[in-house]
């Protein structure tokens, strides 16, 4: 048992907070990928979107 100002902490203590850093690294690592996919989709779509207007004023430039 280890003993940190008033606290004392013993090997169950430090296994649990082990695996709850674990836990919390992970979870932040699937918010990354997640955050990292949809601003994929965000730009793919931005894009898509631009090369349409582009292409309806080219169009709408040369109806007349």
């Amino acid at each position: 048992m280890w003993q940190y100002g008033n606290m004392e902490f013993n090997m169950s203590d430090i296994k649990l907070y082990a695996l709850n850093v674990t836990s919390l690294a992970l979870s932040f690592s699937h918010i990354d990928m997640a955050l990292k996919i949809l601003l994929l989709i965000i730009s793919v779509g931005y894009t898509a979107q631009k090369w349409y207007l582009l292409d309806k004023d080219r169009r709408d430039r040369k109806k007349k």
